[in-house]
């Protein structure tokens, strides 16, 4: 504040006063001048604000275009502009905005200025957002977003444009949505129902839904499953589950459930899900498989396992056989087989095919008619072993079966067994303990030039021999299993089965 009480404005100089007297250490020296007249009497001329607004565009990094809002032409671009596009200032100058646009040709100059200029324009038109796709100097084509703006230098009215490189960003978009179009192709072209499932109603369904629920699937939005199907076994715990996990599912499921639909037809269904966000919405997505023909196909494999199981022991006068078996699942691996040579012999073979259900099955059938051939040629286990090793690695592929194969001669009182894969069985002379034995020999079909070990042993009336598959062997030792069949069920039904259960005891008569 000056004396006269004028406000006063002043540029001001401070300096260290040690430099000029050294010995005075808490010194400063201040210099002033008043440019009062600079700030209250006199306005920046045009050359003054050129060089402010030179300063703040030249050093923008922002790619930024001065276009004349009536001709489109372009009257300024910064150092940003020249290194993106490629053009020099001078080239930029002659060029009207339109001439970046690939597409102008097709639009016309009054796209760009229509996109840039409100409605009967004014200097309180709001700042305008639009994307085009531009073209370089070098022929480069590239997706922009243009944000413009009106703006006053010297006197006329611009339109200050400021260019983003958005191609990454559209490419992104592009794979994305492309990504999203093969997903929804896929989800149409699939032959199972695929259902999107929240809350308890259905928020999406594919083409196949129609068909297995029956309704055009513009009705089945907004529905419950419920609506359409309802379960044969009401206190399934697995389906009331299914009707709460609409908003709380964290983890993928499978489960199988038979459902009747509401015009009474009867449908076996395996239904996976998996939780997923939908229009910003925990929900599952629910597909739909049915397995009702597969289920009846089982069905009669299981029938028809169960008989071949059913049989008795050829010999009948010559043994007792006690014969437990218990498979894990629908379908077993397991299997036993016993064919009668003579009135004096009987073969017979324990084994265990890998995999399950209607695979396992099919290996079983297909392994018992290579046993049935072999036995035309060979009648001693290691034998057949061979043989069937050399039939499993030409039909069987990589499917490995373990067995192991006896051979009972009652004319001489003898046992003959040899092992592959399956390497132990029971030996229990009348009178004494239980005795292991075993034969070495890898499953069949694993190796070409596999050798198995083959044991003879001689019995007497009163003699036990026990066979069985690894299932048993992981619940019971071998004291146990020389025990009665109703021992063995009994302890069978306190655990849960890790594998199916195949157990032949045959006492010498």
């Amino acid at each position: 504040m000056c004396r006269n009480s004028r406000p006063c404005f002043f540029k001001t100089n401070i300096m260290d006063g040690r430099r000029i007297e050294p010995e005075k250490t808490e010194r400063i020296v201040v210099m002033s001048k008043d440019i009062v007249c600079k700030n209250q009497h006199s306005s920046p001329s045009p050359s003054q604000c050129m060089e402010h607004y030179g300063c703040i565009y030249e050093n923008n990094h922002l790619i930024t275009l001065v276009v004349n809002p009536e001709t489109g032409t372009i009257r300024d671009a910064n150092r940003a502009a020249c290194l993106f596009y490629g053009y020099e200032l001078r080239e930029f100058r002659k060029l009207q905005i339109a001439d970046l646009n690939c597409l102008e040709t097709e639009r016309g100059l009054g796209h760009f200025l229509k996109q840039a200029l409100a409605a009967g324009g004014g200097g309180m038109q709001k700042n305008r957002v639009f994307k085009e796709r531009h073209q370089t100097a070098s022929g480069q084509i590239i997706d922009v977003e243009i944000h413009t703006g009106l703006i006053t230098l010297l006197g006329s009215l611009n339109i200050y444009t400021v260019i983003h490189d958005i191609s990454d960003r559209v490419r992104s978009e592009n794979r994305l949505k492309e990504s999203e179009e093969r997903y929804r192709d896929l989800v149409e072209l699939c032959p199972e129902a695929i259902l999107v499932y929240s809350g308890g109603t259905i928020l999406f369904a594919n083409r196949q839904s129609e068909v297995m629920f029956g309704k055009p699937r513009n009705e089945l939005l907004g529905q419950s499953i419920g609506a359409y199907f309802s379960e044969e076994d009401i206190s399934s715990a697995e389906y009331n589950s299914l009707r709460s996990r609409g908003m709380t599912g964290k983890d993928c499921f499978r489960i199988e459930q038979r459902f009747v639909r509401y015009d009474g037809c009867i449908y076996d269904l395996e239904i996976s899900g998996a939780p997923i966000m939908y229009e910003e919405t925990k929900a599952l997505q629910l597909v739909f498989r049915d397995i009702t023909e597969s289920k009846k196909e089982i069905a009669s494999a299981v029938k028809l396992q169960e008989h071949r199981h059913a049989v008795a022991f050829p010999l009948e006068q010559r043994a007792v056989l006690d014969k437990l078996y218990i498979p894990a699942a629908a379908l077993s691996g397991d299997f036993f087989i016993f064919q009668k040579l003579d009135e004096q012999r009987v073969i017979g073979m324990i084994g265990d095919v890998t995999g399950k259900g209607i695979t396992a099955a099919l290996n079983i059938s297909a392994l018992k008619v290579l046993f049935s051939g072999s036995l035309l040629h060979y009648t001693e286990p290691v034998q057949v072993l061979q043989e069937l090793n050399r039939k499993a690695m030409q039909f069987l592929g990589e499917d490995y079966t373990a067995v192991c194969c006896f051979h009972l001669d009652f004319s001489m009182g003898r046992l003959q067994a040899a092992g592959a894969g399956i390497n132990e069985f029971l030996y229990v002379p009348q009178g004494h303990k239980v005795q292991k034995m075993t034969v070495k020999g890898a499953p069949l079909g694993m190796f070409e030039n596999s050798e198995f070990d083959q044991i003879t042993l001689p019995f007497q009336s009163g003699d036990t021999f026990c066979f069985y598959s690894d299932g048993m062997d992981l619940l019971f030792n071998s004291d146990e299993l020389c025990l009665d069949y109703n021992y063995l069920v009994n302890r069978i039904c306190l655990n849960a089965l890790q594998d199916d259960c195949t157990w032949l005891s045959l006492k010498i008569k």
